[in-house]
C-alpha cells in the first residue's frame, strides 16, 4: 500500500491513529506537526510553510484552517461521504462551508474566490452539530407549521368566498328575474288597459251601426208596403188618391229619418300609436339594469391585502432575525451557541402561550365556519314566496300524465324527478326550464335519494327492488338490488340505505346490497310503530358545538304523523298538527328545521323539530292541491313542488316553482 504524502501509513492489520505532518516538509524527509491546513490544495502545513502559501502569488488567497479548526486526518473519500449536495457554479465539488458574512454555501472552489478572502469561513461539518438544537431550526420548524395553519386558512377563506360569490351571482340573478317580472307585468298591465280600451270603442262604434242598420231595414220594410198599397189600389182611382196622400206624408217621414240615419253614418276611427318614450328606450338598446362594485367587496379585498402586507412583513421579519442568529451563531462560536440554547429555552417557555392562543383561534374558527354558513339562512316560517313559471316536464315519450312522487336537488341547477306514472327518471335544468334527459324504468318509481359519486337510488315498490342510476350528464341506469317488500321511501347515510316499506309498514336499515341490519316495524308493547309510511328523510342533527348525529323523519300517510327515528331506529318523537293531513315528502333544509308536504291538506308546512311548531308556508290560494314531494334551493332562495290532482289533470305534468320574497 502506498502512502500518503505527509501521513503515516498504518502498520499491520489492527487500527492504528494517523499520524500527520506538513506535507511539503514530509516531501523532504522531515516529519514536522503542522499548525494549519490548506482548504483548497488539501494539505498540512507547518507554521513555515503557511507562511509561505500566503505570500506566493498563486496560493495567497487560498484560506487556512487552524489547529482549532483543521481536520484531524487526511481522509478525502470518507468525509465525502457526509456530503451528498454538489455545487451550483463547481458541479464536481460538495458543498462543504458556510461564509457567515455573505450568507453563502460554498465548495472549496468557491473558497478560493477574492470576495470570501477576508471572511471567517465555517466548516459545515463542525456548524452543523449545533445548528439542528439551535434557534434557527426551531424557528423554522415553528415557521413551518405557522405558514401552513397560515395555508390551511387562507384555503378556507377562499372556499368561503367562493361560496359567496355563488350566492352573490344567484342573488343577482333572482333580482334581475324579479325586475323582468316586474317590467312583464307592468307591460301587460298596460297592454290590458288598451286591449279594454280598443274594445269598448269596437263595442260602442257596432252598437251605433247596428242600430242605424235597423233603422234601415224597418224604412225599407215601410218603403215596400206603401208601393204594395198603392199597387193594390190601381184600379180604384178614389182609394188610390186616399193611399197616395197618405203614402206621400210617409214617405216624407221617410226621407228625413233617411237624412238622420245618413247624417249619423259616421263613427269615429281609431288607430294605434307607439308610445315614444318606450319606442325611444328600445331603439336605445340601453340594458335594463347594470353591476356595480359593492363597497363591501372592496373592504374585503383591502382587508385581504392588509393582512397579506403584513403576513409578508412578518415573514420577513423571520428571515432576517434567522440571519442573525446564524451570523452571531457563527462568530461566536460556542458562547453563542449557548447563547442560542438559552433562547431555545425560552422559545419552550413562550410556546404554551401561543400554542394556546392559536388553539382558541382555532375553536373560534370551527366555532363560526363552516356550520355557521350553512346556518346564515332566513328563516322560512317567517318568509314569503313569490309565484314563478312552472316547469313543463312531459314529454313526447311520455304514455299517461305524469305523477312526479319526488323531486331532489342535483348540481349544476339541475332537477332529478321520479315519474310513477310513466316509468321514468328525468332530469330538468332549471336555468332553461327544460328536460335535458330521460330514462325508462322497469317499474314505476316512488322516492330517490342521492348517492356519493354522482349516483342515486330508486324504489320501485311494486317490483320490490332498488335501482341504481348515473346523474353524470344524462341518466343511465346501472345496478339492481332486490329487497323483500313494496319499498317506498330511501335515504343515504353512512354507505347504508334507510328504505321504508309498506304492507306491513316498517322502516329498514340495510347495506347497498340490499342487506338488512335492522328493522323496526312495532313498539315495545308490540305495537304497529308505521301504517303507511310512505316517505322519510336523514339530516345531521346538533348535539353540541363540535358533534352531530343523523337522526331519521319518517312521515305516515294514514296517521297524519312524523316519526323521529335515531341510526339505531328507536324512536325519539313524533308530531302531530291538525293544519298537517297525510304528510308525503320530507326535506331537510338545516338544524331543527323540515319541510313536509300535506297531501290532503293541500299545504307545505315547515316544521321545528325543537319546538314541535308547524307553520303553512304554501297552500292552495298559491296553487297548491295534493302535493308530493318539495325541494328547496338555499342558494337561489328557490322551492320546487310537484303535485298530483285528480281534478286538475295537467297540474300532474309540471314542477310548480317560488322564489323567496
Amino acid at each position: 500500500m502506498d502512502a500518503v504524502s505527509g501521513k503515516k501509513a498504518p502498520v499491520g492489520t489492527g487500527s492504528v491513529t494517523d499520524h500527520i505532518y506538513c506535507q511539503p516538509c514530509a516531501n523532504d524527509s522531515k516529519n514536522i506537526p503542522p499548525d494549519a491546513f490548506c482548504t483548497v490544495c488539501k494539505e498540512f502545513l507547518c507554521s513555515n510553510c503557511a507562511r509561505v502559501h500566503k505570500n506566493m502569488k498563486f496560493t495567497k488567497m487560498h484560506p487556512l484552517q487552524d489547529k482549532g479548526t483543521m481536520p484531524s486526518s487526511l481522509q478525502p473519500e470518507s468525509e465525502n461521504k457526509h456530503f451528498t449536495e454538489t455545487c451550483q457554479r463547481h458541479a464536481e465539488e460538495f458543498i462543504k462551508y458556510y461564509c457567515p458574512n455573505h450568507e453563502t454555501l460554498l465548495c472549496g472552489e468557491c473558497l478560493a474566490e477574492k470576495e470570501h478572502s477576508s471572511c471567517t469561513i465555517d466548516k459545515i461539518s463542525q456548524v452543523a452539530k449545533r445548528y439542528k438544537e439551535g434557534a434557527e431550526y426551531n424557528s423554522l420548524k415553528t415557521g413551518l407549521v405557522q405558514t401552513a395553519t397560515d395555508i390551511g386558512k387562507l384555503s378556507h377563506d377562499i372556499q368561503t368566498i367562493m361560496k359567496s360569490v355563488d350566492e352573490e351571482s344567484l342573488t343577482n340573478i333572482n333580482e334581475l328575474r324579479k325586475f323582468r317580472t316586474e317590467i312583464n307585468q307592468y307591460l301587460d298591465k298596460r297592454e290590458n288597459e288598451l286591449l279594454a280600451e280598443i274594445d269598448q270603442k269596437k263595442r260602442t262604434s257596432k252598437t251605433l251601426l247596428n242600430e242605424l242598420k235597423s233603422k234601415c231595414t224597418n224604412m225599407n220594410s215601410s218603403i215596400e208596403k206603401l208601393k204594395s198599397e198603392l199597387q193594390a189600389q190601381d184600379d180604384n182611382s178614389n182609394q188610390l188618391l186616399i193611399v197616395g196622400k197618405r203614402a206621400i206624408k210617409e214617405l216624407a217621414g221617410l226621407q228625413a229619418a233617411l237624412e238622420d240615419v245618413s247624417r249619423r253614418n259616421e263613427v269615429p276611427r281609431y288607430k294605434f300609436h307607439r308610445d315614444p318614450e318606450t319606442e325611444k328606450l328600445i331603439a336605445s338598446e340601453k340594458p335594463i339594469g347594470r353591476l356595480e362594485e359593492d363597497e363591501s367587496t372592496s373592504a374585503l379585498g383591502q382587508h385581504h391585502r392588509q393582512q397579506q402586507t403584513k403576513q409578508e412583513q412578518r415573514q420577513q421579519e423571520t428571515i432576517q432575525q434567522h440571519r442573525k442568529q446564524m451570523k452571531a451563531v457563527s462568530q461566536k462560536g460556542e458562547s453563542t451557541a449557548a447563547a442560542g440554547q438559552q433562547e431555545q429555552q425560552q422559545q419552550k417557555e413562550q410556546q404554551p402561550g401561543q400554542l394556546e392562543t392559536m388553539q382558541q383561534q382555532q375553536k373560534h374558527m370551527q366555532g363560526v365556519s363552516p356550520k355557521a354558513l350553512n346556518q346564515c339562512r332566513a328563516d322560512l316560517s317567517q318568509s314569503q314566496f313569490s309565484k314563478l313559471p312552472d316547469i313543463p316536464v312531459k314529454t313526447e315519450a311520455d304514455t299517461d300524465q305524469c305523477t312526479l312522487t319526488r323531486v331532489t336537488l342535483l348540481s349544476g341547477e339541475r332537477l332529478l324527478l321520479a315519474d310513477r306514472n310513466n316509468n321514468s327518471v328525468k332530469l330538468v335544468d332549471t336555468t332553461t326550464n327544460k328536460m335535458v334527459s330521460q330514462v325508462k324504468l322497469p317499474g314505476g318509481p316512488w322516492d330517490l335519494c342521492l348517492l356519493p359519486g354522482d349516483r342515486a337510488a330508486v324504489t320501485l315498490p311494486f317490483e320490490k327492488k332498488i335501482q341504481f342510476v348515473s346523474t353524470q350528464g344524462n341518466v343511465t341506469l346501472q345496478d339492481v338490488v332486490q329487497v323483500d317488500g313494496q319499498c317506498h321511501g330511501i335515504d343515504f347515510c353512512d354507505d347504508n340505505l334507510i328504505v321504508t316499506f309498506i304492507d306491513p309498514g316498517k322502516v329498514v336499515l340495510m347495506n347497498m346490497k340490499g342487506k338488512v341490519k335492522k328493522s323496526a316495524d312495532k313498539d315495545s308493547s308490540g305495537k304497529p310503530l308505521f301504517q303507511n309510511p310512505c316517505y322519510l328523510t336523514v339530516t345531521r342533527e346538533s348535539r353540541t358545538q363540535s358533534q352531530t348525529r343523523p337522526v331519521i323523519y319518517v312521515s305516515d300517510w294514514y296517521t297524519h304523523t312524523i316519526t323521529k327515528l335515531s341510526i339505531s331506529l328507536e324512536v325519539l318523537q313524533s308530531y302531530q298538527d291538525p293544519i298537517l293531513r297525510s304528510p308525503q315528502g320530507l326535506t331537510a333544509i338545516g338544524d331543527n328545521q323540515l319541510l313536509v308536504c300535506g297531501r290532503d291538506s293541500d299545504n307545505i308546512l315547515l316544521l321545528d323539530t325543537l319546538t314541535g311548531e308547524i307553520t303553512q308556508l304554501l297552500g292552495k290560494e298559491e296553487g297548491i292541491k295534493g302535493p308530493y314531494s318539495v325541494a328547496y334551493c338555499s342558494l337561489k332562495k328557490m322551492l320546487f313542488v310537484t303535485c298530483n290532482s285528480y281534478d286538475i289533470p295537467d297540474l300532474n305534468n309540471f314542477v310548480k316553482v317560488f322564489n323567496l320574497v
